[in-house]
């Protein structure tokens, strides 16, 4: 039941209840008053007439007590009079006229008790008041009962019947009620005209603020309650109209902003209010900048890309997606992780992807793609073959300076889909906040790799075996693997700086280079360590690995022509061999070891390969 209802329900019925009460109270007042009055009447009759009959017997004259009766029933509402002899008097004087003998139920019980009683009784489709009053015996008083009655003391001798007619005191009641109830009645009227007044302007009130609340939780803030009085009521739609005010200037500017921020939710007007999806957008922008503070504070990509993982997993209850890394080139993808599919090298889209990036449709266009409601938005997905129903995908590029540096991939059922109907701008705050946390770590580890190559030849330099060697080693050490070193020295480099000039110089060591890359596998590593120095690391290699790889390398150089200005250049090179940990305990060691055997090869007449044994070191070798 509205306001509007209750107020009617209120108004009628407080003004019948106090129509009720107040017509109640006025008959019941009339009815007790009149009666009182009758009763009073009626007693004052009948000790009258008991009177009256006693002064007859004394004057001697009670045989004319018919006349008595008769002049009785001339006074208006007094219909009945009659006198009942009790069995003693009837005993001394005789029943009396027509018998005097009691006839009602009440005369009897009068006469037994002594006691006097009233009725009302309905006779001939009348009301009707009867009182009964005994006549008791006795000899002390004015008169002297017992000196004309012979009966002993407190007898009853009689009792005196008088009835009366209801009907013109009821006829005067009511007219005298009459103009009390047409009073009550314009009293009931008008007191429910100023209820109405009263209660109108707080239901007006009442029922556009509820208009008004309801459009300001849809997101429209521009309603406004009209004042109609200038009490409470009043200050109520002014207060709300200046709530509204303030509320429309904060935030229904950023509702309306937020609907289009990151591109704004499929759905969402139709599903959510705008206020509560303003709400829920704020909570995510909350919890995104709050992800972007622990992601700041993480160590490297890993942790970042870890913590990544954990937000669609925890938060938005995902189990299979993607992100893939856009590679320095720009012409391949990297699958950093995959989730949601048993095998570790299995992809969500097909692995052309990995090869060209431009068959990526959201890296190509750097525009967010979503299936949902276009199934076949883009033919690399191939999450319809994984035999897991029916799935869509929404994938989301994530831009670094300009440019598509990563693409964010969302796979989901319908039911999921439907749960989730803002994910593509929820996950697009995420990946936002991210971006350039990630871009600066790339940024950084870019710089770290640059600052751990050698520019000429693209290979590690010395620093890079001076901050990750001892990570190497403590995984050869727990693998329980080993590590060939082979130190690389072109010999006679000098001459060929001196000869033919520091270009080619650099030429011949940008060969040599090239040829070591063609050579060694692509788990090994090669290391400019100085000049014309390289050192390789070979990766769980025996010493007869080693040495074949080193002779390898001998063989290849010494048969490589260098092609200069002045015409072919040939040269050869030595190589010295250590193995860690079977020569030594430390990497370090084993480096000074692997440089001893390149020094007696150096020695022994260059373009050789030799393995390190205990005899090459000696005192004065050490240094």
């Amino acid at each position: 039941m509205n306001l509007r209802k209750k107020r009617l329900w209120f108004t009628t019925m407080t003004s019948g209840l106090l129509m009720v009460i107040f017509s109640v109270v006025t008959v019941q007042s009339f009815n007790y008053f009149s009666l009182d009055t009758i009763r009073e009447q009626g007693r004052m009759a009948a000790e009258m007439l008991r009177i009256s009959l006693t002064e007859q017997m004394r004057t001697g004259v009670i045989s004319e007590r018919g006349m008595l009766f008769a002049r009785l029933r001339t006074i208006p509402g007094l219909d009945d009079v009659r006198v009942i002899r009790g069995p003693l008097v009837v005993k001394q004087f005789g029943p009396g006229i027509d018998g005097e003998q009691a006839k009602t139920a009440m005369e009897k019980r009068v006469q037994a008790t002594g006691k006097w009683e009233e009725e009302f009784i309905k006779a001939d489709g009348k009301a009707i008041y009867r009182i009964t009053i005994p006549y008791i015996a006795s000899s002390t008083g004015p008169l002297n009962c017992l000196q004309c009655h012979n009966v002993p003391e407190g007898n009853v001798n009689g009792v005196v019947t008088l009835g009366f007619s209801l009907e013109n005191m009821l006829h005067a009641q009511w007219l005298a009620i009459l103009p009390l109830i047409i009073v009550l009645l314009f009293f009931g009227l008008c007191l429910g005209y100023f209820l109405k007044r009263l209660f109108q302007p707080m239901v007006e009130t009442a029922e556009s603020v509820k208009a008004i609340v309801a459009s300001a939780g849809r997101g429209d803030f521009s309603g406004r309650v009209v004042a109609t009085t200038t009490d409470e009521i009043g200050e109520i739609a002014h207060h709300t109209n200046t709530l509204l005010e303030t509320l429309d200037q904060s935030i229904g500017k950023i509702s309306s902003r937020i609907k289009s921020l990151g591109g704004h939710a499929r759905g969402s007007e139709s599903q959510h209010d705008l206020l509560e999806h303003t709400i829920h957008i704020v909570d995510e922008m909350v919890g995104a900048t709050r992800f972007k503070q622990a992601v700041e504070n993480d160590l490297d990509l890993d942790e970042i890309f870890e913590r990544f993982k954990s937000i669609l997993k925890e938060h938005f209850m995902l189990s299979h997606f993607s992100y893939y890394q856009v590679e320095d080139d720009r012409k391949q993808l990297k699958a950093i992780f995959v989730e949601g599919l048993d095998l570790g090298s299995d992809l969500w889209c097909d692995p052309e992807i990995l090869v060209s990036s431009e068959v990526c449709r959201a890296k190509r266009t750097a525009a967010c793609v979503s299936s949902i409601g276009a199934p076949r938005v883009c033919n690399r997905f191939c999450g319809q073959s994984k035999e897991m129903g029916d799935l869509v995908h929404i994938c989301i590029p994530m831009m670094l300076s300009g440019r598509v540096g990563g693409i964010l991939q969302l796979v989901m059922t319908a039911d999921e889909a439907e749960r989730l109907d803002d994910i593509e701008q929820t996950a697009r705050l995420y990946l936002n906040q991210a971006a350039p946390v990630i871009e600066a770590r790339q940024l950084m580890q870019s710089l770290k790799n640059t600052a751990m190559r050698d520019p000429m030849t693209g290979f590690y330099n010395r620093r890079f075996i001076e901050d990750y060697i001892d990570n190497l080693t403590s995984g050869i050490i727990r693998q329980k693997s080993s590590l060939g070193l082979l130190m690389c020295d072109v010999d006679f480099f000098k001459k060929v700086n001196d000869t033919y000039g520091h270009d080619v110089g650099d030429q011949v060591i940008v060969g040599l280079a090239e040829l070591i890359k063609r050579v060694i596998r692509s788990s090994d590593l090669a290391i400019r360590f100085g000049g014309e120095e390289f050192l390789i690391l070979l990766l769980n290699t025996d010493a007869e690995g080693c040495m074949k790889l080193a002779e390898k390398i001998r063989l290849t150089m010494e048969e490589y022509a260098f092609q200069t200005p002045q015409g072919p250049l040939k040269k050869t090179i030595s190589i010295g061999i250590s193995l860690f940990p079977e020569d030594g305990e430390g990497f370090w060691e084993c480096l000074k070891y692997s440089d001893t055997a390149l020094y007696k090869a150096k020695e022994g007449g260059r373009n050789q390969c030799l393995r390190f044994t205990r005899e090459m070191w000696s005192n004065e070798d050490q240094y």
